[in-house]
């Protein structure tokens, strides 16, 4: 993505608009409601005096030339070095939230992270590659305020050349009277800080006071997981809290008849459903904030469609899940948090459209206004391969668009940063907008078995997406009835790409 930066000399205003996303007490944090918008300037902290302003100067990286608000051009990048909760819309200690239209998000913590401990299979190169920064071309750092020169330093040794800082950081943008970029429903993901306060008690934005869970998702594979450590006050879920597990080898299918073949892999019935979360202690009115290991975060997001389908009102994730909160060397507890049982407080399903069954997906596929998206990876999509030891068919859905997802069904690197952060929410639409995947149309997310779908459900959510849900039967249910119109293998001829816009490295599992 190259966002073209057109920004306007400031006028001095009379008076200016407050920042809306402020703790106000609100109850809209839910992912039912994502009023969390732009903003204009206001409260943000005079960088003032003349003595204030020399010490900025003196402070500033050496060598490093400043620029102004007003001085900033459309061929200059920008890169955002904040944190990513900060990047996307909220306040924090440090300053305010959103971020300078069309500047690009690269925190400082990035620049030093181990390569080892990178959550997806990537390089420093791959990672400026895959958000278009070139290394050579002028480039505009900048923070909450001053930028130091051992910071512009750590730019250099990642190759940048030509670097520059913005004078008084995002406070003086604001000042200025520019705009915040923000994600809608940035609420909706949640940093360690932020959950680290609601631990220790406090109030943190958008909370309301709401009784909570904190809820670790573990793999069916990640046995010890949960026990050997997991957030403090956490409870612990499995993966089959998702689904109806069915055999993972294709051969064991034969003896099943095809209506209980069908019921695999799918959501498990509206009365375990709700079974599962009353002995969770989980009520419609819960605030819930999910978390996994990077594996585990597509079946958190899983998870959490499996509980908005259910009507639990206020789901949060854990940005960077339990990935980031290790990297940051945040405590960890050993002992189980064991739920006491609740009434879930209504009947499941609340909100049922936002799942779709067969004959919901069949008229996605014959209605014009509708758009079939599929959270694959290429190879899945174009028809190689089925992805799955239990799908036997590749192929995929008549009309499917590519909706990006990573290089294989249990991977998501086209949508996590290298701290397992979300990827750039702008860069995401970007792509799905090339291949069609619009707000204004009704998308029906699937994959082979609905999680991966179910992650980027909740990227659109978070974005304002109006009308969207997921095929639960995905491609697993879609190949298994022989009368459902299938696309043509291969990259279909208005496709506006020959070959997806990946970057990650394929590793050895």
């Amino acid at each position: 993505m190259k966002k073209k930066l057109q920004f306007m000399a400031a006028v001095a205003a009379l008076s200016l608009l407050a920042v809306g996303c402020g703790s106000s007490g609100s109850t809209e944090a839910t992912t039912g409601t994502v009023a969390e918008s732009e903003t204009t300037v206001a409260e943000t902290t005079s960088v003032g005096t003349k003595e204030q302003e020399a010490a900025a100067a003196e402070n500033n990286a050496e060598g490093a030339a400043l620029v102004s608000v007003e001085d900033l051009t459309d061929d200059m990048q920008i890169i955002d070095i904040r944190s990513e909760d900060q990047f996307i819309g909220w306040d924090t200690d440090e300053g305010k939230g959103g971020h300078i239209a069309g500047a690009v998000d690269f925190p400082e913590s990035w620049t030093t992270l181990d390569s080892s401990s990178y959550a997806i299979g990537t390089t420093m190169e791959n990672e400026l590659a895959r958000r278009g920064l070139d290394p050579e071309a002028p480039t505009v750092l900048y923070g909450n305020g001053t930028v130091t020169e051992e910071t512009v330093e750590k730019y250099k040794s990642i190759g940048f050349t030509d670097l520059s800082v913005l004078e008084g950081g995002f406070s003086a943008y604001l000042e200025n009277g520019q705009k915040a970029e923000k994600l809608e429903g940035y609420s909706m993901y949640v940093s360690p800080d932020w959950v680290q306060s609601l631990i220790d008690g406090e109030n943190p934005e958008t909370y309301d006071g709401r009784d909570y869970k904190l809820v670790e998702l573990s793999l069916s594979s990640e046995t010890e997981e949960y026990a050997s450590g997991h957030i403090p006050g956490a409870i612990n879920l499995t993966d089959n809290f998702n689904h109806v597990p069915g055999p993972r080898v294709l051969a064991e299918y034969e003896s099943i008849p095809m209506e209980e073949q069908l019921k695999f892999w799918n959501r498990p019935a509206d009365d375990v459903i709700q079974e599962n979360l009353e002995n969770a202690g989980i009520t419609k009115d819960t605030m819930v904030i999910l978390y996994g290991t990077t594996g585990a975060t597509t079946a958190a997001h899983r998870a959490a469609l499996v509980m908005r389908y259910a009507g639990v009102e206020d789901i949060r994730f854990l940005n960077g899940g339990k990935t980031l909160w290790k990297i940051e060397g945040r405590d960890l507890e050993t002992e189980a948090n064991v739920p006491e049982k609740v009434s879930f407080g209504a009947e499941v399903p609340v909100n049922p459209d936002i799942i779709y069954d067969y004959e919901e997906e069949l008229d996605v596929v014959n209605d014009d206004q509708a758009v079939v998206a599929s959270i694959r990876s290429w190879d899945e999509y174009t028809g190689k391969i089925s992805g799955y030891t239990y799908i036997g068919d590749a192929g995929d859905i008549a009309k499917a668009r590519f909706g990006y997802a990573g290089s294989d069904p249990y991977s998501m690197e086209d949508f996590r940063n290298i701290d397992n952060t979300m990827f750039n929410y702008e860069m995401m639409k970007d792509r799905w907008i090339d291949w069609g995947i619009v707000p204004e149309k009704r998308i029906s997310f699937h994959c082979g078995t609905g999680w991966r779908a179910s992650e980027t459900y909740f990227y659109a959510l978070a974005m304002g997406y109006p009308d969207i849900h997921v095929y639960d039967g995905g491609w697993y249910e879609w190949s298994k009835r022989p009368d459902s119109p299938k696309k043509d293998p291969g990259v279909p001829a208005d496709a506006p790409e020959t070959e997806p816009k990946e970057f990650f490295i394929v590793e050895d599992k």
